[in-house]
C-alpha cells in the first residue's frame, strides 16, 4: 500500500513546513490539497531573512489562479490510451493530479526538490499512486523521452529561461504533439513569443477569472510545431 510512502513524505514535509490538507474543487471533482498553512507569512519570513535571490523564492508553494483554468481545460480533453502527458513547473502538482483523476497518463515534474515532495504527496492523497513525479531540468532534456502533451501554468515569468524552455519543448514534444500553457494576462511576455514562434505556432484564448478584479483574466495557449498539420 502507498500509505507508508505518504506517511514518510508527510513526515519529511512537516520537518520543514507548517502544512494542512484542504479541500479544493475543480470542475466536478474535489481534491485534497496539501499546502502551506500561510504562504504569504512564509514568504515574508524568508524575504525578511534576506537569504534568497528573487528567482529562488518559493512561488512553487502556491496554487495560482491560472492552475484552476488550465486544470479545468485539460479535464475536458479526450482521454486517449497511450497518450503521455507531462506537467512542467508543477509546484504542488494540482493540475497534473486533476489530469490524472480525469484519466490521463501523467508525469509531474519540477526543478525544486520540495515541490516534488508536495506533488507526490498530493498525488497519493488523491488516490493517484500511478502518477510519476520526478525532477526535470529544462536545460537538459532527454530527446528519447517524448510526450504527446506538455502543459504548465505560470512557467514564462523569467526572461532568461525563454530560449531554454522553447528548446526543451522542441526536444521533448512528440511528433504532432501539443503544448498547453496558461499565464495571467497581466504578465506581459512578448519576448517569449518572439522566441516561441521561431519553431512553433499557437492559438490564444482569454478566460475571465470568476470573482477576480474587473477585466482580470487568464490566457490559455495551444501550441504546435510549425511543420505539424
Amino acid at each position: 500500500m502507498y500509505s507508508r510512502e505518504l506517511d514518510q513524505l508527510l513526515g519529511r514535509i512537516k520537518e520543514k513546513y507548517q502544512v494542512s490538507t484542504v479541500p479544493l474543487r475543480i470542475g466536478d471533482k474535489w481534491l485534497k490539497v496539501l499546502q502551506l498553512d500561510d504562504f504569504v507569512a512564509y514568504l515574508e519570513t524568508i524575504v525578511a531573512a534576506d537569504t534568497l535571490e528573487f528567482r529562488d523564492l518559493p512561488y512553487w508553494a502556491k496554487v495560482w489562479e491560472t492552475s484552476f483554468v488550465l486544470a479545468y481545460f485539460i479535464g475536458r480533453q479526450p482521454v486517449t490510451f497511450g497518450r503521455r502527458w507531462l506537467e512542467i513547473g508543477a509546484g504542488l502538482g494540482i493540475v497534473g493530479v486533476y489530469a490524472a483523476l480525469r484519466g490521463h497518463q501523467v508525469t509531474i515534474t519540477d526543478i525544486h526538490p520540495d515541490a516534488l515532495l508536495f506533488a507526490r504527496a498530493n498525488a497519493l492523497l488523491n488516490g493517484c499512486p500511478g502518477v510519476k513525479v520526478h525532477a526535470l531540468d529544462w536545460a537538459a532534456p532527454d530527446p528519447s523521452d517524448r510526450y504527446e502533451v506538455i502543459f504548465g501554468s505560470e512557467v514564462v515569468y523569467e526572461r532568461e529561461t525563454y530560449p531554454i524552455l522553447v528548446n526543451f519543448l522542441d526536444q521533448t514534444l512528440a511528433p504532432d504533439g501539443q503544448v498547453f500553457l496558461a499565464k495571467n494576462a497581466g504578465l506581459h511576455t512578448p519576448k517569449f513569443f518572439v522566441e516561441l514562434t521561431k519553431r512553433f505556432k499557437f492559438k490564444q484564448k482569454a478566460v475571465p477569472l470568476q470573482g477576480g478584479d474587473d477585466g482580470e483574466s487568464v490566457l490559455l495557449y495551444a501550441i504546435r510545431r510549425k511543420d505539424d498539420a
